[in-house]
């Protein structure tokens, strides 16, 4: 196939690729807590690279986890938590939960972009990146006992409370 064939052009001052990119690298970015060396092999269970390299071995978890049936009942009873999506604003327009407050990755989460006082739920595609900025936000000084993190995230949101929302 030419760029002539579908109407692209060609830059003509643009250097040639000479290799692929490191995937794994580029999107995996740096870590908050430095896990142990690990070798993983290339996910073959539907997860992002970003979630098949951690290694949560090496961390404690100070923060709580709460399932998508356990977070809707205490929305049903009047819990209203502030709440925090730590993926990009790219997967945020694919599908959201519709009563989130803002939108901040997890590599940049900072303890400024939630409130001083209140409980915060924190959720992601599958979880790792949540539990990465609750540790995060732990390590910076917010108290553990507000954060929630969404266990599964919003896949498994989907999955077992809203079937109806679009998976990616």
């Amino acid at each position: 196939m030419k760029f002539s064939e579908i109407g692209v052009t060609k830059l003509p001052d643009r250097e040639q690729p000479s290799e692929l990119i490191d995937y794994q690298g580029f999107c995996a970015g740096p870590k908050a807590i430095a896990p142990k060396p690990a070798v993983v092999d290339a996910p073959s269970n539907g997860r992002t690279m970003d979630e098949a390299l951690s290694d949560d071995s090496s961390t404690t978890i100070d923060y709580h986890t709460i399932s998508p049936d356990e977070c809707l009942g205490k929305l049903s009873s009047g819990w209203s938590p502030w709440v925090l999506d730590v993926r990009l604003q790219t997967e945020n327009d694919i599908v959201a939960l519709p009563f989130t407050d803002v939108v901040v990755p997890h590599r940049t989460v900072r303890p400024h972009h939630i409130p001083k006082d209140g409980e915060v739920l924190v959720y992601c595609k599958a979880g790792v990146r949540g539990k990465k900025a609750c540790a995060q936000l732990v390590e910076l000084g917010v108290d553990p006992k507000r954060l929630y993190n969404l266990d599964g995230g919003i896949m498994r949101w989907q999955k077992e409370v809203d079937p109806s929302m679009p998976r990616y």
